[in-house]
């Protein structure tokens, strides 16, 4: 009798059991309205991110062909470019790989031959940089510079004057074995190569034609010397000397209260010349600087 009451007791701990198990096997996996983990890759609808091929040039324009043009040369707005005139007007170019030297080459109103090509800047497309990667002079235009013969008779030379570009006037005057051009706030005295502002004299500079294989250590000290009478006497690098005129070999400077006397030695084609610049500290002085530096950059050789 003992094991017949057993049977309904393991009976029943069986079916419970079974139950436990069904319950289970139902996984939040399999929940209703859950994708499956099995699903296919075809049923993933997630787009592809777009590979390297995709993305856009940085520089559209720069596989554009090489341009082949002629013009003047005006000269080196900075380390890294030039401007020439064409015959769209005065043009900025920058100078490209192995043409850094190229401008110590050539003086202003050399004619030139070049070649470059237009390059888009990033982010402004509108933008195009003009990048040379030939400047050279014109073929046949010899080493020489024009003759005064052959200059005009007026020139319109682009100085900075408080910040802003203004384009102005300069006659054609005769020196001693050279010829330069003037503006119209300046005399010049070819007698004794001395270029004057009219409202007060006492801005000058006074030009000297030096023989042919002249001594610039010879001159640096001659001019240290003769400056050290005026203060400190400084020696201009070549980034200073750039900002001020073209062909430069030495510039020498010195200071004193009122008054700053400069000793420079320029060349042109070959021919140096000596430039003493006496400036005094007065009304005049802003406008001084950049109208005697360009006139002094017109030096042409006869």
């Amino acid at each position: 009798m003992k094991s017949q009451r057993k049977l309904p007791v393991l009976a029943a701990i069986a079916v419970l059991m079974l139950a436990i198990t069904a319950c289970s096997s139902n996984t939040p996996a399999e929940a209703p309205g859950e994708p499956s983990p099995s699903a296919s890759p075809a049923e993933n609808t997630a787009q592809p991110s777009p590979g390297p091929s995709a993305e856009s040039s940085p520089f559209p324009g720069q596989e554009t062909q090489a341009i082949q043009g002629t013009g003047i040369y005006v000269g080196q707005i900075d380390n890294h470019s030039v401007e020439i005139k064409t015959e769209e007007g005065a043009t900025a170019f920058e100078l490209g790989a192995g043409l850094e030297k190229a401008p110590d080459a050539l003086s202003m109103d050399d004619p030139v031959v070049f070649e470059y090509v237009e390059r888009s800047v990033e982010g402004d497309s509108s933008v195009v940089q003009r990048v040379l990667s030939k400047l050279e002079r014109s073929a046949g235009s010899g080493s020489a510079a024009p003759s005064a013969e052959a200059l005009p008779q007026t020139r319109r030379i682009t100085l900075t004057l408080e910040g802003m570009e203004e384009e102005k006037t300069a006659a054609l005057a005769a020196g001693n074995g050279y010829s330069l051009y003037v503006f119209d706030i300046f005399t010049f005295d070819a007698k004794t190569d001395k270029l004057a502002m009219k409202v007060d004299p006492e801005y000058y500079a006074e030009i000297t034609k030096l023989p042919s294989g002249f001594n610039l250590d010879a001159l640096k000290l001659e001019g240290e010397e003769e400056l050290s009478s005026t203060g400190q006497v400084t020696e201009l690098d070549q980034k200073d000397r750039d900002r001020r005129m073209t062909g430069v070999r030495l510039y020498l400077t010195a200071m004193k209260t009122g008054l700053t006397r400069q000793y420079v030695v320029k060349e042109v084609d070959g021919q140096g010349y000596l430039i003493k610049l006496n400036i005094p500290q007065r009304e005049a002085s802003e406008g001084f600087g950049p109208h005697v530096y360009a006139s002094l950059d017109s030096i042409v050789s006869d």
